[in-house]
């Protein structure tokens, strides 16, 4: 291939004119050679000002030998004064000169050449059988869309904290607003509690592990306006030695370890207010009797005390256990039982409330795009579809969790289900069992069913014994047996054998 000298005159020509002397003919020839070459300059510098991207193009001692009119709009610097002078004399950030020098092709990359100046870069060496002559880039300015980008996104924390604001203010007027949901079952729960709330008597809340009974609690407190606090209490999480001290308080020098000033406890700190009973049916048996008296007779003694104290808070239970198997057993009294439960509140599952799962989730995605600073604009088309069609055994607490845990991990604006935790992938998203796994899931239960059943036989029916024996909590062993039809009296256990 010729090149474009070679193109424009021809050289051999050219030579045979010089060894003639025909001076005026090589003159017309060079003059001729002179216009094509201005005329190539203007098409070339044409070209460059015809299109929409700053262009700059470097020779291989890094020499600006190419400047467009978009290219002095962007940077203010004429293309007079930069041509042929070194480029790092105006730029200290350059893509290009890393371009040439590393033989890099760049495709739409975001760069900052300068002080808050944003563009997306277009660049490529120049090269020629295997040399490298220079390089040329075209840049467009995405200045005004990276401003426009920040202040929607300021306005979108502005509207986030101007939505919860506006949820305080409701939740103050109507401490029910939070809660939200379609269905009979959790309109008549929410129904109920209102009602209720403008009483005094106690209310037992029942509902699987995260069904919002806790929040249920919170809303009756707040809608009672009562003056007393709101004292809640996980009767699961107080160990057995504690749970007296905890509730009750203690006098000074009552016990080994205990406070030279003695300690109030969580129900006198509740006085004129509320009380719940979290995990109401893992409450030990004896505690069962104090509390029975302290709601009767609205006093309480400290451990250690002889003085009554009056005490007067509103009670909430709240409980996931079957409390009528726990009173058949003979680990939950009946009398307290009565006490507790004047009104009862059931809370459906999230798998039974389908219909309100979009709405959790596009009010809960708010929530944590402005809590982890993410700008979420849509979803994959069949997540949604593979929310609804899980059981969510964690219910509403699950379904938050998965729901934060995508956007913490989003890498783009698309929620995607390949974030989905490995649950959702071992179910194929429905939680339904397969023929496959199926068998399985029951031999399981049945060499759980099996092993209870045995280690209960052993300790002659003594459910703490078999507990221990077993390696779990008395409460986890009641749940099992609840759940697998063990029944409790040691004629019973004998007869499952």
């Amino acid at each position: 291939m010729r090149s474009g000298v070679e193109k424009l005159v021809d050289l051999q020509e050219l030579s045979a004119l010089l060894q003639s002397r025909q001076w005026e003919t090589v003159k017309d020839k060079f003059e001729i050679l002179a216009e094509r070459y201005q005329l190539q300059q203007a098409q070339l510098e044409a070209l460059l000002d015809t299109v929409s991207e700053a262009v700059c193009m470097i020779d291989g001692e890094n020499r600006v030998v190419a400047w467009n009119h978009r290219a002095e709009s962007l940077y203010g610097i004429a293309r007079d004064e930069i041509l042929q002078q070194p480029i790092n004399r105006y730029f200290s950030n350059l893509r290009i000169r890393e371009v040439m020098e590393k033989r890099q092709i760049v495709n739409e990359e975001y760069h900052v050449p300068c002080p808050d100046t944003h563009v997306l870069i277009n660049a490529r060496p120049i090269s020629r059988n295997g040399r490298i002559f220079g390089a040329i880039s075209a840049e467009r300015n995405i200045t005004e869309l990276v401003h426009l980008n920040r202040q929607l996104t300021q306005k979108n924390q502005e509207m986030q904290t101007l939505k919860q604001t506006l949820t305080e203010i409701h939740t103050r007027t109507d401490p029910f607003f939070s809660i939200h949901g379609r269905g009979d079952a959790i309109r008549n729960a929410i129904n109920m509690a209102r009602r209720v709330a403008r009483t005094s008597v106690p209310v037992l809340l029942r509902g699987e592990s995260g069904t919002g009974k806790e929040l249920f609690a919170r809303a009756i407190h707040e809608a009672s306006q009562v003056p007393g606090p709101y004292v809640a209490i996980n009767c699961g999480a107080i160990p057995g030695n504690l749970f007296e001290s905890e509730l009750f308080g203690y006098e000074p020098g009552a016990f080994t370890g205990a406070e030279r000033k003695g300690r109030v406890g969580l129900l006198e700190k509740a006085n004129g207010g509320t009380v719940l009973l979290d995990e109401v049916g893992d409450m030990p048996r004896e505690m069962q009797v104090k509390l029975l008296r302290t709601l009767q007779e609205k006093t309480l003694y400290r451990v250690g005390g002889n003085t009554p104290v009056g005490v007067d808070f509103r009670v909430i239970a709240a409980t996931n256990r079957n409390l009528e198997e726990l009173i058949r057993c003979g680990d939950f009294r009946e009398d307290l039982y009565y006490r507790l439960n004047v009104v009862t509140i059931a809370l459906p599952p999230l798998r039974e409330r389908a219909d309100d799962i979009p709405e959790l989730f596009h009010r809960s995605l708010q929530y944590f795009c402005a809590l982890h600073d993410k700008n979420i604009v849509r979803t994959e088309s069949t997540l949604m579809a593979v929310l609804l069609r899980y059981p969510w055994p964690g219910n509403i607490r699950e379904f938050l969790n998965v729901l934060e845990r995508l956007v913490i991990l989003s890498e783009s604006e698309i929620l995607d289900m390949r974030d989905l935790p490995p649950q959702f992938r071992e179910t194929g998203g429905n939680g339904a069992s397969s023929p496959v796994n199926q068998p399985l899931q029951n031999a399981t239960a049945d060499l759980e069913r099996d092993l209870i059943v045995k280690v209960l036989t052993e300790a002659a029916g003594n459910r703490a014994v078999a507990a221990q024996k077993l390696g779990v909590p008395r409460s986890t062993l009641y749940y099992k047996m609840a759940k697998l039809g063990i029944k409790c009296r040691k004629a019973d256990v004998l007869s499952n054998s």
